[in-house]
């Protein structure tokens, strides 16, 4: 029953996505920089001068991830809950 209500808040959430994602990145070129950098080495980065933008290109996507993790299992815990006090 679980994975099938984690299904369905996965895709339930995409327009909270979109809200966390438009908090967290000012522009679509703001995410293509962020994942570019995460695929990047950051010694790479470090000898083209950019190790700071990478650095927060990638704690930009990595917190963006997080909060879109928290979202759904914050939502399951609450939805578990709510049938272990009404079963």
């Amino acid at each position: 029953m679980e994975p099938i209500i984690a299904i369905v808040l996965l895709v339930a959430n995409i327009p909270v996505y979109r809200k966390i994602l438009r908090l967290i990145f000012r522009d679509r070129e703001d995410i293509n920089d962020s994942i570019k950098y995460s695929f990047t080495p950051d010694l790479f980065s470090l000898f083209k001068g950019n190790y700071w933008k990478d650095r927060i290109g990638e704690a930009k996507l990595s917190v963006f991830i997080f909060s879109c993790v928290a979202v759904v299992v914050i939502e399951l815990l609450i939805i578990k809950w709510i049938i272990a006090i009404f079963a």
